[in-house]
């Protein structure tokens, strides 16, 4: 017999709640479900392009990067290849130096300059190469030189000194004054011009060749030069 003291649990009719006026809020309830859904949905489609763009424009990157590689290693060749038409001979006893360059042979045989340089005595004789170039050489704390190509021999082509670094109206009037004849500062002297020339037409690798002595080609002759007695600008120095 059933104690009139307890009362059992009402079971919960959902569908007497929607049909008992609630409709309204149970349509609510679902439209905010709906839009939390597509947002969702939304959200994830949208992380699922921004996955896709990525790898492609990393893909697109790297062939960019990979044209620009190609690019510039062309490019660079080509630079290489243009100025490697070119070779240098170094004539240690009598301090000049002829540039030759290559014909349709191959060969290193139409000469292009000639002109007087500075040589030390203590020059390596022998074949080398451009190795390295700088605007600016330091050869010590008051010497500086322009134009600088060093070869694999450790000596280098560059101008007369300059007492200061930077400074193009600080020649050393001595050390151009000696150009034709033996160095008196070490590797290799020479005008400014000429210097110049060799550091813009000569590429990395053009061959040269330090010899002790070797003569002119026929009707060759060395460029005239000047010493000069007074100032500090190389007069050659047209800029």
């Amino acid at each position: 017999m059933l104690d009139n003291g307890f009362k059992g649990k009402k079971k919960y009719d959902f569908g007497k709640w929607i049909t008992g006026g609630n409709s309204k809020i149970y349509l609510i309830l679902m439209i905010v479900v709906f839009v939390f859904l597509l947002f969702a949905l939304k959200t994830v489609i949208k992380m699922h392009q921004d996955n896709i763009d990525n790898e492609n424009g990393e893909a697109t990157s790297e062939d960019v990067n990979n044209d620009i590689t190609e690019e510039a290693t062309e490019s660079e060749s080509n630079y290489v290849a243009t100025n490697m038409s070119y070779c240098i001979k170094i004539n240690k006893s009598q301090n000049f130096a002829v540039i030759y360059q290559m014909d349709e042979n191959q060969e290193y045989t139409i000469v292009v300059k000639a002109f007087k340089v500075s040589v030390s005595e203590d020059a390596s004789v022998g074949e080398t190469f451009i190795s390295r170039k700088a605007l600016w050489w330091k050869v010590s704390d008051t010497s500086y030189c322009r134009y600088a190509s060093k070869l694999d021999n450790s000596e280098v082509l560059y101008s007369a000194a300059y007492y200061y670094n930077e400074t193009d109206n600080s020649l050393n009037k001595n050390s151009y004054n000696n150009i034709g004849n033996a160095s008196i500062d070490g590797s290799i002297h020479m005008t400014v011009s000429n210097a110049k020339w060799i550091y813009e037409n000569c590429g990395i690798n053009t061959p040269v060749y330090i010899l002790d002595n070797f003569d002119l080609d026929e009707g060759v002759t060395l460029e005239e030069f000047e010493t000069i007695s007074s100032g500090y600008r190389d007069p050659t120095d047209t800029k």
